[in-house]
Parts: structure tokens; C-alpha cells; sequence
């Protein structure tokens, strides 16, 4: 089934139900908000961004872990980042010569399973707003 939505960011988007991800928790401060699109858009790669299509004013950029912070794979069982990808949230401010990300909470997405969680991660050594640039 084709669903519409319209993106202040992306003007009116028409994609198919099966590539939406079904957050069962929301993320923390969006519990309300379930389900997820992905958007790749060349113009803007390394990141991609994750869309809420419950309330399409809120979305997030994302950057793979792999390329800001890989050892975050190493936080969760080797079963579960073998059928996820794991993300960050990138936090894109006024400043473009300051990039940050939020490395304490991770976000999986599972291909699998059209689902995906954010993990607050109980540890010190990683930061919410690392440096990028």
C-alpha cells in the first residue's frame, strides 16, 4: 500500500508501507511517535535521515556509527548488530564548523525486522554532543 505524507524538508514524499520502521518504544521525548522512514538524499550524504511519518515536522539526521564512532558496535551483542545498523544522531546547529553527534544514545535500525530502537547507553565514555567538526 502507498502512503503520502508531506516534509517541510522534503516536499510531499509517496512511498510503499514496507520500507516504514516501527519504533515499539518511540525515541526518548517522541515515545508518541512510532513510525519511521529512512531518506537517502544524495545532496546531503554521509547522512541520511530518519522521518517520522506520525508527525512529518520531526525528523533527525543520521550518520552510521561506523564512520564517526565504530567501537559502538561493541556495545551490543554481536547477534543483535548483525542484523542492525547502527546509528547516531547528528546534531546540525546554526554553526556549520561545529557538528556534533549524540554517541550515548545509538540508534539500531534492523533491516530485518522493519524495526529499530534508541539505546541510552550507561557509560561515560561517550558524549552527547561529539565533536565531529
Amino acid at each position: 500500500m502507498k502512503l503520502k505524507i508531506k516534509s517541510r524538508h522534503f516536499g510531499e514524499l509517496e512511498f510503499d508501507e514496507g520500507i516504514v520502521y516501527h519504533f515499539a518504544d518511540g525515541l526518548p521525548g517522541f515515545e508518541e511517535l512510532r513510525n519511521f522512514i529512512i531518506i537517502d538524499d544524495k545532496d546531503t550524504e554521509p547522512f541520511r535521515w530518519l522521518l517520522s511519518i506520525d508527525d512529518p515536522a520531526v525528523g533527525f539526521a543520521l550518520l552510521e556509527a561506523k564512520l564517526v564512532a565504530p567501537e559502538l558496535y561493541g556495545e551490543f551483542p554481536p547477534a543483535e548488530t548483525s542484523s542492525s545498523v547502527v546509528f547516531v544522531i547528528a546534531i546540525l546547529g546554526r554553526d556549520p564548523e561545529r557538528l556534533t553527534a549524540n554517541l550515548r544514545a545509538p540508534v539500531l535500525i534492523s533491516q530485518e525486522t522493519r524495526s529499530g530502537k534508541q539505546v541510552v547507553l550507561n557509560s561515560d565514555k561517550y558524549e552527547t554532543d561529539h565533536r565531529i567538526i
